[in-house]
């Protein structure tokens, strides 16, 4: 049997964050990646623009410190471990709706981060395994989630992430286009968990002419309507 589609507040709040997070997890190591693959390359630059991206907050003053704190630092609510916890925390909270091998490919890619912290471990190809859990818990919670309500809200916060992550690193606009095409498509089965006034805007904005992310007054006018176009 189905289960009930109805949610709680709190707990639609915590599937729309469970979806952020672990987009956040994902694209930040693949961002990491491209970045180390391009330096391998002899593109040290590209490392400047990860750098100034992802390191908002201006925490770390070399590229060793970036490294680590990115993937490790606690204290910084951006880093790949800090995520992976905050992905984890409402997992565990929602492991009825998500069934236990779902809360598990998380599980194991938190204990993996933690082992290499441990270890000191910067070489990225020892946190392969992470990304390759990520998508598993994707293809898990669409086998699992029962209920199409809490799996819409999973997919949604995960397509808000990935295209304002897409925004924030500058995609093209057929790749940012296509984002937010796959965000409307997923929830067109529950209009009422978007702002219609803020995909008005995100449309007006949202076109070949006016595209242009190296304007960042229109940057960041766009990144805080795709933040604000749930309904949780």
């Amino acid at each position: 049997m189905v289960k009930s589609d109805i949610l709680s507040a709190t707990k639609a709040n915590r599937l729309y964050w469970l979806g952020r997070y672990e987009e956040r997890v994902y694209m930040t190591l693949h961002l990491m990646n491209k970045c180390c693959d391009r330096i391998i390359d002899g593109q040290p630059e590209d490392y400047s623009d990860l750098w100034t991206r992802l390191d908002m907050q201006g925490m770390y003053s070399t590229r060793e410190e970036f490294e680590t704190g990115m993937l490790y630092d606690e204290d910084n609510p951006s880093s790949l471990l800090s995520t992976q916890q905050r992905a984890m925390d409402n997992a565990i909270m929602l492991r009825e709706d998500i069934l236990s091998e779902t809360l598990s490919y998380i599980e194991m890619s938190l204990n993996l981060i933690n082992e290499c912290k441990a270890r000191g471990e910067r070489n990225l190809s020892r946190l392969q395994p992470v990304i390759d859990w990520t998508l598993a818990f994707w293809g898990s919670a669409e086998l699992r989630v029962e209920n199409h309500t809490a799996l819409n809200l999973i997919q949604i916060g995960r397509n808000v992430e990935n295209l304002d992550m897409k925004l924030r690193f500058g995609y093209s606009f057929r790749k940012v286009a296509l984002a937010f095409e796959t965000l409307m498509r997923n929830c067109s089965d529950n209009p009422g968990m978007v702002d219609d006034h803020i995909v008005a805007n995100i449309n007006a904005l949202l076109t070949p002419e006016l595209f242009n992310l190296q304007n960042s007054e229109y940057k960041y006018e766009l990144i805080k309507f795709v933040n604000q176009v749930a309904r949780v």
